[in-house]
């Protein structure tokens, strides 16, 4: 028998803990979070930056027609699962995998609420420029992020295999089989009861991968506050300076070449050698923008109704200490 399906949980809607995704995101692997992004919304059951989720609309609105391809493919059959799936010995680890695999139609995945399948079916879409990412159809050679989230789907189910279906650029379907393997499931659950007890249940923050993570954990100064540097961060600081420099002569050398290269093409739309096209300097297409000022001054209630406070970005300035 393999893990158990609790009843009071019927939607896809997020319970406390790590899910499938964010795995990935503990690991480092995930390109649309980083470890502190995962953490902040944990601890605060908010975003930590609002954004827009187009690649996951996109994924859960062709994940059916991968699904049907799948079954074409190998002549098995799917069943959707809506409930949300709990690993049986850490409460906190849970999965919304997209569809179990069977022999049969009447096969049943789930009997007196324990999983009964042996495979479980995630779909996936990826561009036709990450090709080289996967290897061939049948084995297990696909980005990490996907490896550790169908091994952490495995984990919670108990299932022996997950089929790996994903359509490559619209016109390039494959197959790619996890075996389950529980060295891989250990480390995955090792990393995750650390993120969980260290970071989330402690609400320590882990370390800032980027300046946008520095955003999230330091989004508003102490007034009047100031802090003493040391010789690391003097270090820092100095090598900041260098680097600063270093890149502004490099972008005014670029816009030096840039301005040579204007002036030489004049009012010509396109820079070409022989029928080869190198470069172009074209108009952007006109857009359509609201006056505010304008707006503020002919109808100023109108203006003050849509008008709201937005809390300022900090800004990090050099000063000059000489």
């Amino acid at each position: 028998m393999n893990a158990p399906l609790p009843s009071s949980v019927t939607s896809r809607t997020r319970p406390i803990g790590i899910g499938g995704t964010d795995i990935g995101a503990i690991l480092g692997l995930s390109p649309y979070k980083t470890p502190l992004e995962l953490w902040s919304e944990l601890v605060s059951g908010e975003d930590a930056l609002p954004r827009d989720l187009l690649h996951l609309r996109y994924g859960q609105h062709t994940e059916s027609f991968v699904a049907r391809e799948f079954e074409r493919f190998s002549n098995l059959f799917t069943v959707k699962h809506e409930p949300t799936l709990f690993h049986k010995a850490h409460g906190y680890m849970f999965g919304h995998i997209d569809r179990f695999v069977l022999d049969t139609p009447d096969t049943p995945a789930v009997v007196d609420g324990f999983v009964t399948a042996q495979r479980l079916l995630e779909c996936k879409t990826s561009s036709a420029f990450s090709k080289s990412d996967w290897g061939e159809p049948g084995t297990d050679q696909v980005p990490p992020l996907y490896l550790v989230q169908c091994a952490w789907y495995l984990a919670i189910t108990e299932c022996e295999r997950a089929d790996l279906a994903v359509l490559i650029g619209n016109s390039d379907f494959r197959v790619h089989t996890i075996e389950r393997d529980l060295e891989l499931e250990g480390l995955l659950i090792s990393h995750a009861q650390n993120f969980w007890h260290e970071h989330v249940l402690s609400k320590t923050p882990p370390e800032p991968s980027n300046l946008q993570d520095a955003a999230v954990l330091f989004p508003k100064e102490a007034p009047d506050s100031c802090v003493q540097a040391d010789e690391s961060i003097l270090k820092s600081l100095q090598a900041y300076k260098e680097s600063c420099s270093k890149s502004q002569m490099l972008s005014d050398e670029c816009e030096r070449l840039k301005l040579e290269i204007l002036s030489y093409m004049g009012h010509a739309e396109k820079l070409s050698l022989g029928s080869k096209t190198l470069a172009t300097w074209k108009c952007a297409k006109p857009s359509q923008r609201i006056d505010t000022k304008a707006l503020a001054l002919a109808h100023p209630d109108i203006a003050l109704a849509f008008t709201s406070s937005v809390m300022g970005s900090r800004r990090f300035l050099l000063k000059d200490a000489s």
